[in-house]
């Protein structure tokens, strides 16, 4: 039964470290997305 609880809260830690990593991929996609349209407004 430990080996149960320990291995739910291994799991439960892996998965929030990976939505953790996408919203700071997504955060980071946005952020460049948005200095490359800034920097597309200045060309014109």
């Amino acid at each position: 039964m430990p080996l149960l609880i320990g291995s739910t809260t291994f799991a439960c830690t892996l998965l929030s470290m990976a939505l953790g990593q996408i919203a700071v991929g997504m955060e980071a996609m946005g952020v460049m997305l948005a200095s490359l349209v800034l920097m597309s407004l200045q060309r014109e």
